[in-house]
């Protein structure tokens, strides 16, 4: 039992240091089953809660905010000029920035979306007492609803060409991924060995990867990928000749995909994925120099 958990503990700690999260390590242990050493599960549970817990406020973490809203009835007009009032008067900087959206596709579709991107953990300890008055006095009276505060990390490691000095993009399609407890390892491999192969083909297109912190289901999973023509595409190899499968089977081994991509489908969720799209409204988004 000493060795298994001193393994376990090197483990975690390997992990952490390649740029894994404490919370997806958690889930990732649950494929050992201890059923017939107790002791050790609980252990190995005891060892663990207290790392998972400080995951949920880590402090290097790249913090992401959505929330979605809905303009009450014939004043869309009313509410986009609130918003982009409130935007100039107190989001003008790199660190109070806002970008706004408008769900085109979808169930959501023509709702706004407010994101607030690249924070500190820290940054959410604060209230600006005069923005928040500001926006129940100016924004409030035309809103019928908000969908509240959906809070989410960049997994920095999963994203292709990500940039956040970049100005946002016209379109982001947002493919949200609902994952099974203690499956997320299938799926992070696949993900993981896809942006390695994609990347060494020279892969143009920009998309970021988080993880749901508060806010909604958990174990979620969102890709935003980012592009600002349809016509252009969200981005393409350089070769569009090579056959895929048999490049991700040269480079992790034959059968790979094949054996991959049934760990990763069978880590979602039954109906677990949902798309929409979403296109910028700069007048109501930050204007950063």
């Amino acid at each position: 039992i000493y060795l298994r958990l001193k393994l376990l503990i090197k483990l975690y700690f390997f992990l952490k240091h390649i740029g894994f999260d404490s919370q997806l390590i958690f889930c990732s242990f649950e494929f050992f089953n201890f059923k017939k050493q107790f002791k050790m599960k609980k252990l190995l549970i005891l060892l663990l809660v207290p790392l998972f817990a400080m995951s949920q406020t880590n402090p290097n973490r790249e913090y992401w905010q959505t929330n979605k809203w809905t303009a009450k009835k014939g004043m869309n007009t009313e509410f986009e000029s609130g918003v982009a009032k409130k935007t100039q008067k107190f989001n003008n900087t790199k660190e109070t920035s806002f970008a706004t959206y408008q769900i085109i596709t979808g169930a959501d579709q023509g709702k706004y979306m407010r994101v607030m991107g690249n924070r500190k953990a820290a940054d959410f300890d604060g209230e600006n007492t005069a923005e928040m008055a500001y926006w129940m006095k100016n924004v409030m009276p035309y809103t019928e609803k908000n969908d509240g505060n959906v809070r989410w990390w960049r997994m920095k490691g999963l994203g292709q060409n990500w940039n956040n000095d970049m100005p946002p993009a016209r379109f982001v399609k947002m493919t949200t991924y609902n994952l099974k407890r203690g499956k997320s390892s299938g799926f992070f491999r696949f993900w993981r060995n896809n942006v390695k192969l994609q990347k060494s083909l020279g892969y143009s297109g920009v998309s970021g990867v988080f993880m749901l912190q508060s806010g909604g289901q958990a174990f979620q999973v969102m890709e935003v990928e980012a592009y600002n023509s349809h016509a252009e595409g969200k981005g393409s190899i350089k070769n569009s000749d090579i056959n895929y499968v048999e490049e991700y089977n040269k480079m992790f081994g034959w059968r790979s995909h094949r054996n991959d991509q049934a760990a990763y489908d069978a880590a979602i969720e039954q109906w677990g994925i949902s798309i929409e799209t979403a296109e910028l409204k700069p007048e109501m988004s930050s204007k950063l120099k």
